[in-house]
């Protein structure tokens, strides 16, 4: 899985004051995650004070309660209450303003447009747009809320930049069900690929998957939305595609472990690990061992069994 570009901001003052010409752009806070279509941002609790015209689809979650003054596409600033779980939704072209105090959350900024077309199966409208306000916690949106924290905690950031797309794509699916124009006018969401979508689906992953594969090149290749694939894959394998994908490259890996001379670190750059200690973070989770350790055992049962 190819290497996030990381980014980790000094601490300093964090206000775009309410009285300047709001920022089109995302406030160097905190830190980020980025992937050619989108950042996530972690913050730290503390006191903000935002004015934002959105240049992205920007869509933020809390993990600790957050209260002050607030307006979504708004002049008028009214109580605002953060919930964890819960989400804010500020669609591109839009404005946020706030002054809170606020708990440790996490901005998702999508730089291309997903709105329209990352649940085209389900509505029958052209164009869909985000609505502008929050959304109150729920099951579903606090295990996603939950499993973004655990993603931007990791050190090692386990799936990588398929793994955050994919949540990321869950996530925008779970604000447009709850908040966009076509929220109360969606069809049902199949739970399962048709056996000849998963056919090609898994053709396709095995054969780039040393490729920095992205969930919407997956989906695109298979006729299908991004949120469709992220929500019927793992549904009918039982594997989220990250997790597909890291089994293809373990099992290259291991491959070129018993039967080449390559270098660790160069097998790990030929199966798509964006480093050896990235295949070894990985090799370790998914077998309980370590490349170094599986090509040793290897070669000691060759050893036995030429005796």
């Amino acid at each position: 899985m190819s290497e996030l570009v990381e980014r980790v901001f000094p601490a300093g003052d964090r206000r775009i004051p309410l009285d300047h010409t709001p920022l089109n752009q995302l406030p160097t806070w905190g830190h980020w995650l980025e992937t050619p279509h989108l950042t996530a941002a972690m913050l730290t609790p503390g006191q903000l004070e935002v004015n934002l015209l959105a240049p992205f689809e920007f869509i933020s979650t809390r993990f600790q309660p957050g209260h002050g003054i607030a307006a979504f596409d708004s002049d008028k600033l009214i109580p605002y209450h953060a919930i964890p779980g819960g989400y804010d939704v500020v669609p591109q072209g839009s404005t946020y303003r706030s002054i809170e105090t606020a708990g440790c959350c996490i901005l998702l900024a999508y730089k291309q447009p997903l709105a329209s077309r990352i649940m085209a199966e389900y509505t029958d409208e052209a164009t869909v747009e985000l609505v502008p306000g929050q959304i109150q916690p729920s099951t579903k949106g606090t295990k996603l809320a939950q499993a973004l924290h655990a993603f931007f905690t990791d050190a090692h950031h386990w799936g990588g930049s398929l793994y955050l797309e994919s949540l990321a794509t869950l996530i925008m699916g779970h604000v447009i069900q709850n908040r966009s124009t076509v929220s109360k006018r969606l069809k049902r969401v199949p739970d399962y690929l048709t056996a000849k979508q998963l056919k090609t689906v898994l053709e396709y992953i095995e054969a780039h998957s040393s490729s920095d594969l992205r969930l919407y090149q997956i989906a695109h290749h298979v006729g299908v939305s991004p949120y469709y694939l992220a929500h019927t894959f793992k549904g009918t394998t039982g594997l989220s595609p990250y997790q597909y994908v890291l089994r293809c490259r373990i099992e290259q890996a291991q491959h070129l472990l018993r039967n080449s001379q390559m270098s660790i670190a160069a097998i790990a750059y030929e199966v798509g690990f964006g480093s050896q200690s990235h295949m070894t973070t990985v090799f370790r989770r998914t077998l309980n061992i370590t490349p170094g350790q599986y090509r040793q055992q290897v070669n000691q049962q060759t050893q036995r069994k030429g005796l």
